[in-house]
């Protein structure tokens, strides 16, 4: 907790609390200390998130002028997901009290991978779980009123950022015709560019080409670096398309899909502008998508 923030009432110290750092597994691995990156990790992973804290009784009391008979505290801890300042959503949370003898509070968490996107945020709190009938002048006096908390954040994604992969029946998926024998597809709307880039895509591999999808799980470079040049493909050429791409580039937030698209376009044509790369679509659009395959492949012989 920082003590250079002015609460309207009293806080407890730093040494009233003591909370464990987080401990994580990925999926059957060993416990470790969750770090600020978390490396492979997928969409298909799963994440055990383990932090015991406590709290010394006598201190919270004398730390916010309550007596220690009416104080009822809890802990509180919230799982955040998505790029940006903030987390875009809370997919989890619980409240745990600190019972009267039970000083600490042992949280167990499990977290699904397809849950996630880019980050992992971890925000703990200590509130007031019921007012006290008796209080100082400073004292926390409505329930819910924070006392402590702390955040941790891990990163799950690189640079470049991914999306969740199904194997389907494209039949009934496509609706029959020709488009369901086609090895992949990539599942998204253009209708919105300020949602988050892997609530946006989803690639689905055709269950009828064993060989392809076998090639994907095994991570072969040219097989990834094929369907990553479609999913930029049909990203840029759709977002280039807009009238107003112009004048939208600036306003997405880190991790939408159109912060994507935008990044992806300039690191094609990082000394050109817009008006270029819309050229490039109209007149040629063949070089339009050869530059999403070069990109691809730089891309992938940097990892």
């Amino acid at each position: 907790m920082s003590s250079r923030v002015a609460f309207p009432f009293l806080t407890l110290g730093e040494k009233t609390v003591a909370a464990d750092s987080w401990m994580l597994v990925l999926d059957d691995g060993e416990q470790a200390p969750a770090e600020d990156y978390l490396s492979d990790w997928d969409y298909a992973s799963r994440i055990s998130l383990q932090r015991a804290v406590s709290i010394d009784r006598d201190r919270a009391a004398m730390d916010l002028g309550i007596e220690q008979d009416d104080l009822r505290l809890a802990l509180c801890v919230r799982v955040g997901t998505g790029a940006g300042r903030l987390p875009r959503s809370i997919i989890s949370q619980q409240l745990r009290s600190f019972d009267e003898g039970a000083d600490t509070v042992v949280l167990d968490l499990e977290v699904p991978g397809q849950v996630l996107s880019s980050v992992l945020d971890l925000m703990t709190e200590i509130v007031i779980e019921q007012a006290p009938a008796r209080s100082g002048a400073l004292s926390p006096s409505k329930s819910c009123e924070r006392v402590w908390h702390d955040t941790h954040r891990v990163r799950l994604e690189g640079e470049e950022p991914r999306f969740p992969i199904e194997v389907a029946d494209f039949a009934n998926l496509l609706a029959g015709g020709i488009a369901g024998s086609a090895p992949w597809y990539v599942h998204w709307s253009p209708s919105d560019w300020s949602r988050d880039f892997h609530g946006s895509l989803r690639l689905f591999l055709n269950r009828d080409h064993p060989a392809f999808i076998e090639r994907v799980q095994k991570g072969d470079p040219e097989t990834l670096r094929a369907i990553m040049a479609d999913v930029m493909g049909q990203v840029c050429e759709r977002f280039v398309s807009l009238d107003e791409c112009k004048a939208l580039a600036p306003a997405f937030e880190p991790g939408s899909l159109g912060a994507q698209a935008v990044s992806w376009i300039r690191a094609a044509w990082p000394d050109r502008d817009i008006n270029f790369v819309q050229s490039q679509l109209k007149s040629r659009p063949g070089t339009f998508r050869a530059a999403m395959h070069a990109l691809a492949e730089q891309r992938g012989n940097e990892q």
